[in-house]
């Protein structure tokens, strides 16, 4: 789904049914990813160290539930494009399969165009 689409009620009704969800997020989402030892940031402004480049890491998002957590993955799709990819996958571990996922979609909507 596309950023229009990721808004807290829709993410946690998909994951309800069970069924997973990968969705970019807008840079300004706010997350947490300290276990409330900082403030929740921007994710554009969060740090990433190289094995969090690979596999991804574990955030909360501000207003979902207390005990609900997604995986964030930080995609390169251009040279001047980085999109934030959540999922309620957490088993998920690579970054490269979340790119061709991502890569999908984007195919998918390049047809609707």
């Amino acid at each position: 789904m596309d950023t229009w689409y990721a808004t807290n009620k829709l993410m946690l009704y998909i994951d309800g049914l069970g069924k997973y969800y990968y969705c970019p997020l807008k840079l300004n989402r706010l997350v947490d990813n300290k276990e409330k030892q900082e403030d929740y940031k921007r994710i554009e402004l969060l740090s990433w160290d190289n094995e969090e480049l690979k596999s991804g890491k574990i955030v909360k998002i501000k207003k979902f539930p207390a005990a609900k957590k997604v995986k964030l993955f930080r995609v390169t799709v251009s040279t001047d494009r980085t999109d934030f990819i959540a999922t309620n996958d957490l088993s998920q571990d690579f970054t490269d399969i979340v790119q061709q996922v991502c890569k999908e979609r984007l195919q998918v909507e390049e047809f609707h165009l």
